[in-house]
Formats: C-alpha cells, structure tokens, sequence
C-alpha cells in the first residue's frame, strides 16, 4: 500500500481510471486518441504544469518517463515513444493493446534523473522513517487545503485503529473489520465505506485430475452459500461475487447465469460425473466423494472463517475440504508454482481488465503469471479483450468473457472486499459519496467548527 499511496500524495500520472473504468484527465489535456489501426496512441500533455523544482513538464520530459518503462506488462507491445510537436506524445506499439491505459494510469510522471521529483499535489520531504510531505503550492489543480502529510505504517489494522484512537494519525486507510462498529458511532472520527476492486475466490487446481472434470468445478460452485459467507464469515463487510470482473465497469452487465446456491444440484452432478460417495479406509476419516486441500491465507480470522464455512458448506456434498493456513508470502509462491489443488486468498481486479488478464490467462512463456491452475478457459476472449479499443467491441467481449467464467468455472468466485476508511473529522473531504478520498487528498481541508458540531 506504502508505494501506491506515496505515489498518490507526490507523482501524478497522466491519467487515472475512475471507479467505471473510464480514464480521468490528470497531466493529459485530453483523453487518448488511438489511430485506425490502433498501434499509435496519442496524449495531448496539459501546458503550464511544473516538476517539483520548477521545471516544466514537457511532452518530452513524459517520453522520457514512458521511455524508462520497462517492456512488461501494458508496455511490452511499445516499440517507440517520439514527441513530433510540443505539447504532443505518440506512442507506437507492435499490435494494438487496450491495457497500455491501465499501465499508462500507474506510471507517475517524475524527474527520471531525479525520481523524488514529482508533478503532485504534495513535494516529497524525506521517506524515511517515515514519509513526510509539504504542499506543492503551484499545484495545477490548485493549492491543496492540507500543509503537510505524513504516512506511518503498522504492522496491523488493529495497530494503526490504536493509533487513530489516541491520535498519532488522523485517517487509517483501512479499518479492522471488528473496529467498524465502534468508529461508526463516535463523533471523533467519520467512517467511509466501499466496494473495493479485491475479491476472494476458491481457486481450482486443473492439474488436479478430479478437478480438471468441468462438472465437478460447476458442483462446487453450486455448493457454496456466498450469501451466508458474507454475512457470517466477512460481517457484511463485502458484496457476492459472480466473476472476477468489476461490477461497477461500464461495460459490465448482468449475466445471463450464475451458480446460484443449489446443494441438491451439487450432488447430483458429482453422482452423474462418476463420483459416489466412499468411505475411507483411515481411521477418523470422513466418508466422502474425494478429498481435497485447501491452502488459505492466515491474515486475521476473516480467511479462517471463510475457509471454515467453505469446508462445511462443501461437507454437505461430502466433498472433505481439508485446511491449510499459510502466509501470504507461502500462498504467492504456491500458487504461482501451481503446488495447491485450491487456495483461497485477495486477489486485485483493478477498475478494467488488466489485472483479470494478468490472473486467469493461462502462463505465457517469460511472461509475469501470479497463479498457474492450468486453466485456459478464457484465453481466447481475453486476447479479443485486449485488443478491443471501441466500446461496441468491448462491451461484447467483456459480456463474452462473463459467460466463459460461468461456462468453464476457474474458481468458486465469492465475495468483493468491502473495506472502510477513518478519517478524524476535524477534516473536511469533500465529496463523502467518493469512493476515492484518498486519491483525492489535495481537496481535503480542516472543517469548520460548525461541520465538526454536526458530527
């Protein structure tokens, strides 16, 4: 979170992606411009926007940031960036690629001699021991209402809530869950809660042989309550999930299925798929179809009770889900080596398509992959995805892709992350129905003695 946030406060980008997936104007005047054959994208740099330290910030100061980017990701179709007239970048690519704006969305624009140098609403004093900043008082999109920020990390959501309590730090990015009711009625602090781009899903295994049956995959899904795990295991505090695409994407809509809760279903599909019910021969064990391991990230007691609902919830078609707590580190490296049968832990969806890409395309040669399942399901769409740049072309594609996650089940996709910020409310943020406060910092001020009685 550290590195994102410190971005947030100091370096902007030239564009961000809203909370619909659309890019909102920052250093670029205007939105992005592919050509017909979308290999060129063209940004327009806003004039009159200075560095830190006075310099301008030119087109070609951004190509020279653009330039620097290593050819991963959103970047590795770029071939060339040149400036043929101030105020204008041009962009080439090898083939067209739509997530070049998502890549595009989180490359600060800094001093590439001096990358403390940034173009933000607050100058970089020191990052150690802890980030401190000042206001940037030539800030382009005016003077921000705050003088100076300082960022300090804890171990813990429960650490940093200590913290705001006795007031070391006056906004907490994300509040323990067992906290929120408490914050919520206190008049020291105002509480905004939102549906974050994170989800949690029951990743399935292919190379597992019993797992690569696509029945048995669409049985498991049909026997997991999302309701009751958000409810029990989370507290309310998420929203169920049909997929991993964002909800909010403006080019999301309602898919046509979804494996809705359906038990009964469940097991009659594991019966005509070859898989009765068995008794073991170890002693204490469970009868049931098959057994298999769950590998689930120990971070709090949110994922143990998740994984403790989803094992009974699966004991109900006598499938033995056996559990397996590890750390985050321990699940990353598991997952990506492909060494699981299931795992369950957060996952990043971001506001587009990038980040769904980059988790349920199947491992490409030399490419970054953070879990290989083995599946290929949506290979194809994805591609057809990335290469869409109109809406109509989009829209189909992203509708297309929803159908395959139901059609060719990866996962058990469960709940979105509902996470909520503290903010003491001796600070005015403006827009409170703003799921982005934090991105919006430099419109924070210091509330009036009147906003701060109604509190």
């Amino acid at each position: 979170m550290l590195p994102v946030l410190t971005d947030l406060i100091y370096a902007d980008p030239l564009f961000t992606i809203d909370s619909h997936g659309r890019p909102s104007l920052r250093l670029a005047s205007d939105y992005p411009q592919w050509d017909a054959e979308g290999r060129t994208l063209q940004i327009a740099v806003r004039p009159g926007v200075k560095f830190h330290d006075g310099t301008p910030v030119t087109a070609a100061a951004v190509a020279d940031v653009l330039r620097a980017k290593k050819r991963v990701r959103g970047f590795e179709f770029v071939t060339s960036v040149e400036t043929p007239r101030d105020g204008i970048v041009l962009i080439h690519l090898s083939r067209p690629d739509a997530f070049l704006l998502d890549s595009l969305a989180g490359t600060p624009i800094v001093r590439v001699s001096r990358p403390d140098v940034g173009t933000g609403p607050f100058k970089l004093l020191s990052r150690e021991p802890a980030l401190r900043a000042e206001r940037n008082q030539e800030y382009y999109q005016g003077v921000p209402g705050i003088e100076q920020v300082r960022v300090t990390t804890y171990d813990t959501p429960r650490r940093a809530w200590t913290a705001m309590m006795t007031r070391e730090v006056d906004m907490v990015t994300e509040v323990n869950r067992d906290s929120v009711e408490f914050l919520e009625g206190s008049t020291q602090f105002r509480t905004y809660p939102s549906i974050r781009p994170f989800y949690i899903p029951l990743v399935f295994n292919q190379r597992n042989p019993i797992l690569r049956n696509v029945e048995v995959r669409r049985a498991l899904a049909e026997a997991i309550d999302r309701d009751e795990i958000v409810h029990r295991a989370m507290r309310d505090h998420g929203r169920v999930a049909e997929d991993p695409v964002w909800p909010f994407h403006w080019a999301y809509t309602t898919a046509s299925r979804r494996h809705d809760y359906d038990p009964a279903n469940a097991a009659q599909r594991l019966e005509a798929a070859g898989f009765p019910v068995r008794s073991l021969k170890t002693p204490g064990g469970m009868p049931s179809r098959f057994q298999l391991r769950c590998l689930f990230w120990d971070k709090g007691p949110q994922y143990e009770r998740i994984a403790l609902l989803l094992q009974r919830q699966l004991a109900a078609i006598d499938v033995d889900l056996v559990l397996e707590a590890a750390s985050e580190a321990d699940v990353k490296k598991r997952a990506a080596l492909g060494d699981f049968d299931t795992f369950l832990m957060q996952m990043a969806s971001g506001k587009s398509f990038e980040f769904t890409y980059l988790f349920w395309h199947s491992k490409r040669p030399g490419a970054e992959s953070p879990q290989d399942s083995g599946y290929t399901g949506v290979d194809a769409v994805l591609d057809r995805l990335r290469g869409s740049l109109s809406d109509a072309d989009v829209r189909v594609a992203a509708a297309d892709l929803r159908q395959r996650f139901y059609e060719d089940v990866p996962a058990a996709f469960i709940s979105w992350i509902k996470a909520t910020r503290a903010v003491d409310s001796s600070f005015d943020v403006g827009d409170a129905s703003d799921p982005e406060i934090l991105a919006n910092l430099w419109r924070w001020s210091i509330a009036k003695p009147e906003q701060r009685a109604s509190r």
